[in-house]
């Protein structure tokens, strides 16, 4: 089922994501007053301190997506990180710390160090909404929130490096892993599989890159103008030798 849902949600999500995250890349995100689930106080840009890390936005009163989203991250990216953080806030002013940990044992991540889960005062929660792009609406008729689920990369400034919303592919999240780690991402790779004359062709099982006949068409142009220059330089030099020995 989890699967289901995912596979309906990521072709939209990550579309929304390509076309929207260029407007984020290197925000600075406000250094908001965070608790954490084992009831200590920090600031977000602390959380950031000692490594980049995947943030995402849930609400422990969610009767939809977030829960099955959480699940899905820690399929994806593993209980035990290593390398980057996972920070899961809280963006529903209802949720207290006992909500969370409830969740957090719920999805079998109350021991582990490497997601670490908070809430924040209501009065900070827009300004860090605000900060992310993030939209949400409460509908008072089922008391719950109208939201999209999200996902980003922050380096230990506090800037946002990625972000994408929708249920990713897992080729998307192992880039987002190693980016979040400090690796070089060569490109992210769209989720349409129909365009012909591409210039790389990206393999999810391996994570690899090879290049592919549109890098060929690409290259075509200036290589044939070179290729021309040097037969018409060639063509000259001969037309010069010919000149100079029938001259001697």
């Amino acid at each position: 089922m989890l699967a289901y849902i995912g596979g309906i949600l990521i072709a939209a999500g990550t579309a929304r994501a390509q076309l929207n995250e260029g407007q984020y890349y290197l925000r600075t995100l406000p250094d908001v007053p965070i608790v954490l689930v084992d009831g200590s106080k920090t600031t977000l840009h602390r959380l950031f301190q000692s490594q980049s890390v995947i943030l995402t936005l849930f609400s422990a009163h969610c009767g939809g997506l977030c829960s099955a989203y959480l699940l899905y991250l820690r399929q994806a990216l593993g209980s035990t990180p290593t390398g980057f953080r996972v920070v899961v806030l809280s963006f529903d002013p209802r949720d207290t710390l006992a909500d969370v940990r409830v969740l957090t044992q719920r999805l079998a991540l109350a021991e582990h160090p490497s997601w670490q889960w908070g809430v924040m005062d209501p009065e900070q929660i827009p300004r860090l909404l605000a900060g992310l792009g993030y939209a949400l609406r409460y509908d008072p008729t089922r008391n719950d929130y109208d939201h999209s689920i999200v996902v980003f990369v922050v380096d230990r400034q506090g800037n946002i490096l990625r972000r994408m919303e929708g249920f990713q592919d897992p080729a998307l999240l192992k880039d987002l892993v190693r980016e979040a780690r400090g690796n070089f991402v060569f490109s992210y790779p769209l989720p349409a599989t129909d365009v012909a004359l591409r210039c790389f062709d990206f393999d999810k099982e391996t994570g690899t890159w090879r290049l592919s006949w549109g890098m060929a068409l690409l290259l075509l142009p200036p290589v044939s103008s070179l290729a021309i220059a040097l037969l018409l330089r060639l063509l000259v030099a001969l037309e010069q030798f010919r000149a100079a020995d029938s001259s001697s």
